[in-house]
């Protein structure tokens, strides 16, 4: 499904008469709204702090200057990803989110280094223009954009999908890892304007996949021993 996100997206964009202005009015007016339920999505028992921390960074994105703006616009995609990394979670089983990481990892390196179609869409959607109101326009959320830096909603989804099926101590480790190894990647920008973003997720990824490997190597007998001890208390018990 990500993988398919990222090439419908690719494909509506470029060849699609009005889709660029569509995705980016659906992103300006859609993305408060899926970060207002992200408390809901992930059973948070503060859910109702997430729809006026979303319609506070939505003011901010739509009146702040500069890098207020981006961050506060940035800061709201990244809470309706984790939404929708939440949402998945509820439907999809984590072994499909993995195999759906890799894919998408996969198209992501084939379209930034082997077409031009990403860098199209990328530009295409960077001067959507959007209505106004007050004067001034509306959000821009239909791409992740820090200064001179734009990412798409996939490069943080994918992290996003990385936290929702890590669990445990392992969480921790894996966006460390992520995080590292973001950072070498994006030397790759010395040489190249364009890099496919979602990559570095896969270091996670391997990292909490070693992980439990390991632990299912040192402890294997461990659901059998939990099983008979049940039985043998139910047969007591009788």
């Amino acid at each position: 499904m990500p993988a398919a996100l990222l090439a419908v997206g690719v494909v509506v964009i470029n060849f699609v008469p009005g889709g660029p202005r569509g995705l980016a009015l659906l992103a300006t007016f859609g993305t408060p709204v899926l970060a207002a339920a992200g408390g809901l999505f992930r059973g948070s028992e503060r859910w109702w702090l997430w729809p006026p921390a979303a319609a506070g960074l939505w003011l901010a994105a739509w009146l702040a200057d500069g890098l207020e703006r981006d961050a506060a616009g940035l800061s709201l995609v990244a809470l309706a990803c984790l939404a929708a990394a939440s949402a998945i979670a509820m439907v999809a089983p984590a072994w499909s989110i993995r195999v759906g990481l890799v894919g998408l990892a996969a198209l992501d390196v084939i379209l930034v280094w082997g077409t031009t179609g990403v860098q199209q869409a990328t530009n295409t959607l960077e001067n959507v223009p959007l209505p106004h109101a007050a004067g001034m326009p509306l959000p821009s959320l239909q791409q992740a954009t820090f200064g001179s830096a734009l990412m798409g909603w996939l490069d943080l989804l994918a992290p996003a999908l990385l936290g929702v099926v890590v669990a445990g101590k392992r969480k921790l480790a894996a966006a460390v890892i992520t995080g590292v190894v973001a950072g070498l990647w994006g030397l790759l920008l010395l040489v190249t304007s364009e890099v496919a973003a979602t990559v570095p997720v896969l270091a996670g990824l391997a990292l909490a996949s070693a992980h439990a490997r390991r632990g299912r190597l040192r402890h294997p007998l461990e659901p059998a021993r939990a099983g008979r001890g049940a039985g043998g208390d139910r047969r007591g018990g009788a």
